[in-house]
């Protein structure tokens, strides 16, 4: 896909050391007065459903409960964020039509609300970003993760730059390292820049010179020594905003983006031309299509205000699947073909219902923890025994196996008790 120069101050304020293009129009965010809490009404087969929906980042900062340290790397990366508040500001507003999705998302896996700022910082919230490394789409995913993960790549389609397939993989490699880090999110941040191995190599370094092994005592590469004080910077702006004069994005649900499934192969500049939409906005909203003209099954991500008229021109050409899909309820709807299982890491403990902390550790690791986990490629009852430190007989037993064999897919309960997962 070609790349677009980006506007040079965001890049310089929030990009994680990438170069990327950017396709968006200034039209998509145009605002109108929108309240704090908005309650809409939809059908998806035949079903009635409501939600209510708030302002991500007001949501954010209500539920955020982070005390930000007051150290010289965070001052540092606060000051230099503050230098062009502006462009801070347009950066986060860019965030409106996927934050919705990634914020509920993780606060149904029960992960700190405050890891949506990761987009932020590494694709300025534009799924359209390419890193010098090939990291893609709003999480900028590697190649080797995405195979890793599970997310499908093809000539015609790539699924780190679709905000669902990417947001899932995003949540389950977030999961999967703080669970290999003891609930340490620092860390987890961390090993999400730098890579799990790198995080290892200087913990060990520091263990055998007797050093502190926490995040702030290890010598990492210089753009993870900057990423996670710049996140936890960003933090502190958000819950301070009005100290530092910063304004949140007055977020609209009508523009956060809704589903719908297509049945039969359409090019998007046709499906533009039923909207109030530019080719390049339509685009952007489905990145992880590098064609325009798309195979289907798929699904298309439009945005709230412009799905049911869109769909109803569709269902007349007999060209959609199901009824319209907010992306915050769990209806049910035909899974494309190149969509990504999501082998998230559900987590649910017997003494700690809050969402973690990104500054603390996840202490209900030392006592009793369930999680379910769904067989990923390569895997076997020796290597999941092996990182979750439990037996494989009670593997068996926990899952009422007969047999050693597990395919890719089947889901396995596992029980931690006294057991930190490496």
């Amino acid at each position: 896909m070609k790349k677009l120069l980006i506007f040079t101050a965001l890049c310089l304020l929030l990009g994680a050391c990438q170069n990327y293009g950017s396709r968006y129009s200034n039209n998509v965010y145009k605002k109108t007065n929108s309240k704090s809490i908005v309650t809409s009404s939809f059908k998806s087969g035949g079903i009635n459903h409501t939600s209510v929906t708030q302002n991500p980042w007001q949501f954010m900062l209500a539920q955020s409960s982070v005390n930000v340290p007051e150290n010289s790397r965070i001052k540092a990366e606060r000051e230099r964020l503050l230098r062009n508040p502006q462009a801070f500001e347009t950066v986060a507003l860019r965030s409106e039509p996927y934050v919705y999705y990634i914020i509920n998302q993780l606060r149904k896996n029960d992960l700190p609300v405050e890891l949506a700022l990761i987009p932020l910082i590494e694709s300025a919230y534009d799924p359209l970003a390419t890193s010098s490394a090939q990291a893609a789409g709003l999480w900028q995913i590697v190649p080797i993760t995405a195979k890793e993960y599970g997310i499908k790549q093809s000539s015609y389609f790539d699924g780190r730059r679709d905000l669902i397939a990417s947001t899932s993989s995003a949540i389950s490699l977030l999961q999967t390292l703080n669970n290999r880090f003891n609930g340490d999110w620092l860390l987890t941040l961390a090993a999400y820049n730098a890579g799990e191995g790198r995080i290892r190599k200087a913990i060990e370094t520091n263990q055998s010179k007797g050093l502190d092994t926490d995040y702030w005592s290890l010598e990492l590469p210089n753009e993870t020594m900057h990423y996670v004080p710049k996140i936890l910077a960003i933090i502190d702006i958000v819950k301070n905003n009005q100290r530092y004069g910063i304004k949140l994005p007055d977020c609209n649900y009508e523009n956060s983006l809704v589903r719908i499934d297509m049945s039969k192969n359409i090019s998007l500049a046709k499906i533009a031309k039923h909207t109030g939409l530019s080719l390049n906005d339509l685009m952007t909203y489905n990145a992880g299509y590098v064609q325009q003209t798309v195979n289907g099954p798929f699904h298309l991500l439009v945005p709230y205000v412009h799905a049911q008229e869109l769909f109803k021109k569709l269902k007349a050409q007999n060209l959609v699947i199901n009824q319209v899909t907010e992306l915050l309820q769990d209806v049910p709807h035909n899974n494309m073909p190149f969509e990504v299982k999501s082998s998230t890491i559900k987590y649910s403990t017997t003494n700690n219902n809050q969402t973690n902390s990104i500054l603390t550790t996840n202490k209900s690791f030392k006592g009793k923890k369930q999680i379910t986990y769904q067989v990923k490629a390569g895997d076997n009852l020796y290597s999941i025994a092996q990182n979750y430190r439990v037996k494989i007989t009670d593997l068996l037993q926990w899952n009422n196996l007969k047999n050693n064999r597990v395919q890719e897919g089947d889901i396995l309960t596992i029980n931690l008790v006294n057991g930190n997962p490496i």
